[in-house]
Order: structure tokens, then C-alpha cells, then sequence
């Protein structure tokens, strides 16, 4: 294993248990393939240099060596003619999605894959099943495209996560 070097070829979202146990992951993944990219989009996209760093007592060189590896990354970084879209999936809106994006824009110039696009815009696109037009206000006015993709099992997935919410209120209210 060592001295061989580790080729990574860029595609969209691997088949298997992600795509099923996520749902924004699912929902990114079905988007995607409606998209006219000009290359496959890249998923978990590595962006940027390794910024962290420990205090001079932490030189254990097995820390330093994790340390080195992380990195941040998008959802999915997707090539359109004319736009480098860094791209974030929450099935609700959520502010902290905002400057998730606006973070990994900033990344985007430094990540070695991405330089040969340079000259294209840099979109962060903010892919959510269900809208909150607060939230989707403000981060259209960072310049972040907010795009609605609700596809039908998306009502199910909000049964399913919010449906026990009400009862266990109920219940709580009764005992109390």
C-alpha cells in the first residue's frame, strides 16, 4: 500500500444505505440527476486548505496527521456552463445553512479540482424540500439561490419526523 498513489474519481451520489438513511441526501441525490451539469457533480466535495491547528503542547504526530486531513466539504459541487455550484441539501430550511455556504464559497478558489473553473461564477444553492420565506429572503439577499425541490415522498418523511411531536405534547399536557 505504500508508495501507491490513490486515484478519486468525481461522481454524484454513490447507490447504497446513504441515500436511503438520509433524506437530504436522497433529495440531493434525485435533483441532481434533473440538472444539466457539464461534468458529473462532485459529492462531499473537499474544499480548501486544512485549516486547523493545535496549541504548541499538541505535537503528538498522530494528532498533527488527523488534524491535516480534515477539511470542510459541501454536499455536492455540480459544473454548469457558466457556474461552479456549491450546493448544501436540508429537506427544511435552515439559517445555519446560510453561512454554511457562504464558508465553503470562501474555499472554493482553493480547492486544486476546482481551478480549472475558475473563470466560471460561484452560486452557493441552498436545495430544500420544504421553504421557510424568512430564511429563503435572507439568503437570497446573500446571493444564495434557494431552490424548491419537493418530490412526493417528501410528505412521508415529514409525517415520520414530525408526526409524534403533537401526541407526545398531548400526552405531557394529560400527565402534568
Amino acid at each position: 500500500m505504500a508508495g501507491e498513489s490513490l486515484t478519486i474519481t468525481p461522481g454524484g451520489i454513490p447507490q447504497g444505505s446513504r441515500v436511503i438513511r438520509f433524506a437530504s441526501t436522497k433529495l440531493l441525490h434525485e435533483w441532481s440527476q434533473l440538472q444539466p451539469w457539464d461534468y458529473p457533480p462532485i459529492y462531499e466535495l473537499r474544499l480548501g486548505p486544512t485549516p486547523l491547528s493545535a496549541s504548541a503542547d499538541m505535537t503528538d504526530p498522530k494528532t498533527l496527521a488527523m488534524l491535516r486531513v480534515f477539511n470542510r466539504y459541501a454536499d455536492m459541487v455540480g459544473i454548469t456552463p457558466t457556474e461552479i455550484q456549491v450546493i448544501e441539501a436540508k429537506m427544511m430550511l435552515d439559517p445555519g445553512a446560510i453561512s454554511q455556504l457562504e464558508h465553503y464559497v470562501n474555499l472554493v478558489h482553493y480547492t486544486d479540482i476546482l481551478r480549472a473553473f475558475a473563470p466560471r461564477t460561484v452560486q452557493p444553492v441552498l436545495l430544500v424540500a420544504f421553504s421557510d420565506p424568512i430564511v429563503a429572503q435572507v439568503a437570497n439577499s446573500k446571493g444564495i439561490r434557494v431552490v424548491l425541490y419537493t418530490p412526493a415522498w417528501a410528505s412521508l418523511w415529514l409525517d415520520k419526523r414530525y408526526s409524534g411531536r403533537k401526541a407526545l405534547q398531548v400526552d405531557e399536557a394529560k400527565s402534568g
